[in-house]
């Protein structure tokens, strides 16, 4: 077998382990097309990234997870942890009888996940979303689901206060390109709204999230504006921030 990248072999063996069998060196030298010292100083490597890797002294020279190790297996990617982060601030607001009961605990851990510059800015998104009333039945008739890779970078880019490139199909199906400072997220179930600066019509605008066809984050941030600045673009609707 062709033999694999270092960071393609961590992978592998990480998940080797954590699916509960004993990892047979040899065996995983042979399927890797390395040698065992490899596999050996591969293990090292993942002992120091926090994995706890105990040695089995069965037949054939194996390896194993520590038999304590647990919820500590769970990891998450950069854009799974926004996600949790923007779900929990919606979670304790929406619903107080049903709110995450261990979510301050959830919420620190996963911001230890993020630079101190973000932290700094995740720090002020909850009041960032909003709900107001129920979507009318006309706007609901063309309702449907945003695409998880809109509403992935939509998340990031309004957590980190980034300008984002936004394709988007008006409400006469025309398409349009824009360039957005998402500042506020709405809710008017089942339809959610990012309300925008938007530089190309330099005004406030707000664009609904299910008519949005691509989201490309840009690299530059942007200063948040009080909620005053965009209250009109929701067509007089009140909402509260949740």
């Amino acid at each position: 077998m062709q033999t694999r990248t270092r960071l393609e072999r961590l992978d592998r063996l990480e998940s080797w382990l954590k699916s509960d069998a004993i990892l047979v060196l040899r065996d995983a030298a042979a399927e890797l097309g390395v040698s065992i010292r490899t596999i050996n100083r591969d293990i090292e490597l993942l002992r120091e990234r926090g994995v706890p890797v105990e040695a089995d002294r069965g037949r054939g020279g194996g390896v194993r997870l520590n038999s304590r190790w647990g919820v500590g297996r769970v990891t998450f990617t950069y854009r799974e942890a926004i996600d949790l982060l923007v779900g929990i601030a919606m979670s304790e607001q929406t619903d107080q009888a049903m709110q995450m009961g261990q979510s301050r605990s959830i919420r620190r851990k996963l911001m230890a996940s993020f630079s101190h510059a973000d932290q700094s800015r995740i720090n002020k998104f909850r009041d960032r979303i909003r709900t107001g009333a129920p979507s009318s039945t006309a706007s609901r008739s063309d309702f449907k689901t945003s695409g998880e890779q809109v509403g992935s970078t939509l998340k990031e880019a309004f957590l980190l206060t980034k300008t984002a490139k936004l394709t988007y199909l008006d409400g006469k199906g025309q398409e349009t390109c824009r360039l957005i400072e998402p500042h506020f997220l709405v809710l008017n179930p089942p339809i959610w709204y990012a309300v925008c600066w938007d530089h190309l019509r330099k005004d406030v605008r707000s664009f609904r999230c299910d008519r949005m066809l691509r989201v490309v984050l840009q690299s530059s941030t942007f200063d948040l504006r009080p909620w005053q600045e965009f209250q009109h673009a929701m067509d007089g609707n009140p909402t509260s921030a949740i």
